[in-house]
């Protein structure tokens, strides 16, 4: 009984430390999505207030 148990428990550690895993892994994209659209949008309004962007010398 007591190998059912810790198969259990175990079987429970391992699902929960992939759904944590997956949470991260959602996070990480949408904190990437919403850094490149911020970058975006910056330059955008920089070019919509006429800054000089360029990177040419």
């Amino acid at each position: 009984m007591f190998f059912a148990v810790k198969w259990h428990y175990d079987q429970d550690r391992k699902a929960r430390k992939g759904d944590v895993l997956t949470a991260v892994g959602k996070i990480s994209a949408i904190l990437a999505l919403l850094l490149v659209g911020l970058l975006f949008a910056t330059f955008k309004l920089a070019s919509l207030l006429g800054l000089d962007m360029q990177l040419s010398q």
